[in-house]
């Protein structure tokens, strides 16, 4: 048993495990078999619950369980309501087994407080009280909910200082990608509509549309570049980010396609130049744009009609001028605090347990809470900006390229306030990127436990080890031995 134990423990650091959970999900949303997919998620993810002593692995069926939800009837997973109980249990028992050494809450703790105060307090004496409590729920998990994430994978995650944090969240990230391009394929492949029709129609996947799946494409693929930059045969990654970037194309959600256009050629340069062998990596850029040539090529006529049908949609602003105008005199009558996430207005029509999207952060900001709402998301993005400051490593670098896509494209449509799991995702990243950077940096390529020597070898990377020794003691206890990998 304790030989199981030790290769499963093993397994969970493996890309295997994180193209398992990928599996599950992708599945159990073709089949549309919810249990399958609540059952074998869950199992799974118990196991690992009170295996593992890191939180770490568990960010896969955290964030990946979202690409099973194939229908936006909540009413037809009910039904599996007993399988979270085991779960529950699970997830106590990881908490009592570790807690005694956990790390203490990080930086995004108190500015997080904030958004969820300035949330709550968002429409005081302005909003009636049923209106309030519609939008309660979202309202909870979008400030408390998120915070609570958020502590749980920064305070459990990275126990052991030989991982190389940066680069599983990244690999997480990358395999959340493929799920979600997997899942836009078979829509396609389901659709069977010639490529003339593509921007006819609507993109629903049952957990979100076209624009929530770009929003996560937006996040992953600049992490798959990332990855290039780790491996000599980074070729493999930058074909991986670029498959995730005409995953955008493919959703036919302009905002995401707009930012793509601006944060891809970034990506691709910073491969370039952060490369840890150029001339391989040159020679994969120029085999890629010769497939990219031969495939227009052969693909002309298809192509053309697909990218005809993208610009037929036109490229207004879809009445977001008159919700952005309606923010506007909001803020104007309610200046202090707003009209609170409870208002609904005529211009925009709103389901069960959602706000009356404003489709941009600041309008979104300034309507539903005022100058309260204000200070406290300028708090916020600046302490979540303040985690990846130093940009000579390259996982803050691409979490910027990243943040900054994301956030432009919320400047446009409603990332910024869906709770799961675009902001948990964000915040959970801005966890990972403050303990990577509270370690030294990993650098030359990596090896299969997630770790990096230098390209002198192991006796080089503890010296640079034991110069940090003190702060490891501090972060985890591990000290000098873990430094020289024993």
């Amino acid at each position: 048993m304790k030989d199981i134990l030790g290769k499963f423990r093993k397994f969970a650091y493996t890309d295997f495990y994180l193209a398992a959970f990928a599996a599950i999900v992708f599945i159990a949303w073709t089949t549309e078999s919810a249990e399958f997919g609540f059952v074998a998620l869950i199992v799974l993810t118990c196991f690992a619950l009170v295996t593992l002593d890191d939180i770490l692995p568990l960010t896969a069926p955290l964030f990946y369980a979202m690409c099973m939800i194939f229908t936006d009837k909540v009413e037809d997973f009910l039904f599996m309501w007993p399988t979270f109980i085991p779960l529950g249990i699970a997830v106590v028992i990881f908490l009592v087994r570790n807690t005694s050494r956990a790390r203490r809450p990080g930086s995004m703790t108190v500015p997080q407080i904030a958004v969820s105060l300035a949330l709550l307090l968002g429409g005081a004496g302005t909003v009636s009280a049923a209106d309030y409590l519609k939008a309660l729920p979202n309202t909870l998990f979008l400030g408390v909910g998120v915070l609570a994430v958020y502590l749980l994978v920064y305070c459990y995650a990275g126990r052991d200082d030989r991982r190389d944090v940066g680069l599983y969240f990244s690999k997480m990230l990358m395999w959340l990608g493929f799920a979600v391009l997997a899942e836009i394929a078979v829509w396609y492949i389901r659709a069977d509509l010639p490529p003339a029709q593509w921007g006819t129609v609507a993109r629903d996947f049952g957990w979100g549309i076209e624009n929530n799946a770009a929003t996560i494409l937006s996040l992953s693929a600049p992490m798959c570049f990332y990855l290039a930059v780790r491996y000599r045969t980074g070729g493999i990654y930058v074909l991986c980010g670029l498959a995730q970037y005409v995953g955008i194309v493919l959703t036919y959600s302009r905002g995401g396609i707009l930012m793509a256009a601006v944060t891809a050629p970034v990506c691709l340069v910073l491969a370039m130049v952060k490369a840890l062998d150029k001339k391989r990596m040159g020679i994969c850029y120029a085999v890629i744009a010769a497939v990219i040539v031969l495939c227009v090529a052969v693909c002309y006529d298809e192509l053309k009609a697909a990218v005809d049908s993208l610009f037929d949609q036109g490229f207004g602003p879809s009445s977001r001028d008159i919700l952005y105008a309606e923010a506007w005199q909001l803020f104007l009558s309610r200046p202090f605090l707003g009209v609170g996430l409870g208002y609904y207005g005529d211009n925009f029509a709103i389901n069960t347990m959602q706000f009356y999207w404003f489709h941009s952060t600041l309008f979104q900001v300034l309507a539903n809470m005022g100058v309260v709402g204000l200070a406290a998301y300028a708090f916020y993005y600046i302490a979540r900006f303040r985690t990846i400051r130093r940009l000579r490593n390259p996982f803050n670098l691409f979490t910027l390229v990243a943040w900054l896509g994301f956030e432009g494209y919320s400047m446009m449509d409603t990332g910024t306030f869906v709770p799961f799991p675009t902001m948990t995702l964000v915040l959970v990243t801005a966890g990972i990127a403050e303990i990577v950077s509270s370690r030294p940096e990993f650098r030359g390529e990596a090896d299969a436990y997630n770790r990096t020597f230098s390209r002198t070898g192991v006796p080089a990377l503890a010296r640079r080890y034991d110069a940090f020794t003190p702060a490891y003691v501090r972060i985890a206890g591990q000290g000098t031995a873990v430094a020289a990998g024993k």
